[in-house]
């Protein structure tokens, strides 16, 4: 795969400008010269060819080769609704999340809740979807929100969906719902500690199912790419029947 440069912004007269952080990327970093050939990604799906044709201190021009919508997207629209983990552990998750291909991943309040990541550390965050997207080869990025209370989630998120929340005393992973392709799932992962038993009982009330990641008590992180990695790998069973 070519190197792979984010560009939110539409070419203009077939051409396109990189300025800041993935410029530097591409000139300093990878030390791409020009003449040669890059992909460029919007974050949308959209997926360009382009020729590097000026480099200067803090932009990059290059002329568009050829576009393509190429959604690289998994086979559904998969939510991961989960308790922020501590420090770098948060960094880990939003990675990885992006990596095996979560569509969103909101970081929800719970009762336990103890970490709240301001504006600035969620910002940080996005630039790691973008990071981790130009490695995978993802087109669409990960959204990410915060601030939903899981007690409202609960009661709004779609009955059409498959809706899953990780406890111990949930069903084994062969007995977890499987979701259709191009359908919709959500998963809800709570703090250290877990959801207590009246935001569990609640969740149940609503119709989740709830399911057990295993015999291991993992942490938040882990907990939520094992239980997301589930859900997807049985939409691939399901792909692999019909």
């Amino acid at each position: 795969m070519a190197d792979r440069f984010y560009s939110p912004d539409p070419p203009t007269q077939g051409r396109i400008t990189l300025r800041d952080d993935e410029a530097r990327h591409l000139a300093r970093v990878r030390r791409v010269v020009v003449g040669e050939s890059v992909e460029l990604f919007d974050g949308a799906g959209t997926v360009h060819r382009a020729i590097v044709g000026r480099i200067d201190k803090g932009s990059v021009d290059l002329d568009i080769i050829e576009s393509a919508y190429f959604d690289r997207s998994s086979a559904i629209g998969l939510t991961l609704a989960i308790a922020a983990p501590k420090g770098d552990r948060l960094d880990w998750l939003v990675e990885k999340a992006t990596e095996i291909g979560v569509s969103r991943l909101m970081l929800i309040v719970t009762e336990r809740s103890v970490v709240d990541p301001g504006r600035a550390k969620l910002e940080r965050l996005r630039r790691t979807i973008v990071e981790a997207s130009k490695q995978c080869g993802r087109n669409r990025l990960m959204e990410l929100s915060s601030g939903v209370k899981w007690i409202d989630l609960i009661e709004t998120t779609s009955v059409a969906e498959t809706r899953v929340v990780a406890d111990p005393g949930g069903v084994a992973p062969r007995f977890w719902p499987r979701t259709e392709d191009g359908g919709g799932a959500t998963i809800g992962v709570g703090p250290e500690g877990g959801f207590t038993r009246d935001e569990i009982d609640r969740a149940a009330a609503a119709g989740w199912i709830i399911v057990s990641t295993g015999e291991s008590l993992l942490r938040i992180e882990t907990a939520g790419i094992v239980a997301a990695s589930m859900i997807l790998a049985h939409v691939d069973i399901i792909k692999g029947e019909t």
